[in-house]
């Protein structure tokens, strides 16, 4: 009669479980792979759809900017030079 040493089997079902955890881990890290492909496809689309744009719109957009700020800075000094006033003609 062979004799079978005690934790054979537990060793054996260790195995398979570790076994089993590896390849989920497989699975899950194609899956994240493939994942991060498709947003790099997705920046790549998107980085190229702005390079597509003409430099000129851009250019306007920060001359708007620049404009708005003018705008503001001036109507700030046009209340100060107001309230300026308004205190010269209370004296």
């Amino acid at each position: 009669m062979p004799i079978m040493p005690i934790g054979i089997n537990d060793l054996e079902e260790e195995m398979a479980a570790m076994k089993a955890m590896l390849e989920r881990l497989v699975k899950e890290s194609e899956e994240k792979e493939v994942r991060i492909n498709l947003q790099e496809e997705k920046i790549s689309r998107l980085t190229r759809k702005l390079e597509k744009r003409p430099a000129q719109s851009l250019a306007k957009s920060s001359e708007s900017e620049e404009e708005e700020r003018a705008f503001v800075q001036s109507e700030a000094s046009d209340k100060e030079v107001h309230s300026n006033n308004s205190r010269m003609v209370g004296l």
